[in-house]
């Protein structure tokens, strides 16, 4: 297997946390930095790397991307709704992932669930067609930058047309 093709195979087989790993009980901020930590640190740069801080969650309320906490307990919706914020925010501003999550008419469960589905469908189409676009010998150093600089072009086209799709919305 190429080099190309061992890299992709290891990044799109991140693992989520799925609908039905979240209890159905309120949980407390060390229970749900409990489920963040066990679910999605495998798919984190570094081992000493956290999904998510008791600071984020606070910083995360204050700014109005999550629903205010009532007493010291998180519901299902909040954590479906800290899920979304932490996939969001990995590529987009702050104040965008606040258009998208600062809301109370969304059901982020639902949604989550239909980005599991589509994490899925990537994982299936996205590596046949990287393996197209990318040098397939990256000992080189010119060919890695050039994997490097497609990766951060397309990644740029992705994340414009979000803002292009939340600024549509805002209009």
């Amino acid at each position: 297997m190429t080099e190309l093709k061992q890299l992709l195979n290891a990044v799109f087989s991140d693992r989520d946390i799925a609908p039905e790993d979240v209890p159905r009980l309120d949980l407390y901020m060390d229970q749900v930095l409990a489920l963040f930590d066990e679910g999605l640190s495998a798919s984190l740069r570094a081992p000493s790397d956290k999904p998510l801080t008791k600071t984020m969650v606070h910083n995360y309320s204050k700014e109005g991307l999550l629903t205010p906490v009532k007493g010291k307990k998180y519901s299902r919706q909040q954590i479906m709704q800290l899920l979304c914020i932490y996939h969001l925010k990995q590529t987009l501003l702050l104040s965008d992932v606040k258009a998208l999550t600062g809301r109370d008419d969304v059901d982020f469960e639902a949604c989550y669930a239909r980005l599991l589905r589509s994490k899925e469908e990537m994982r299936e189409k996205a590596p046949p067609a990287l393996t197209e676009c990318l040098p397939a010998g990256l000992d080189d150093p010119n060919e890695r930058l050039v994997a490097c600089l497609t990766l951060a072009a397309l990644s740029d086209y992705l994340r414009r047309l979000c803002e292009q799709l939340i600024d549509g919305a805002n209009a």
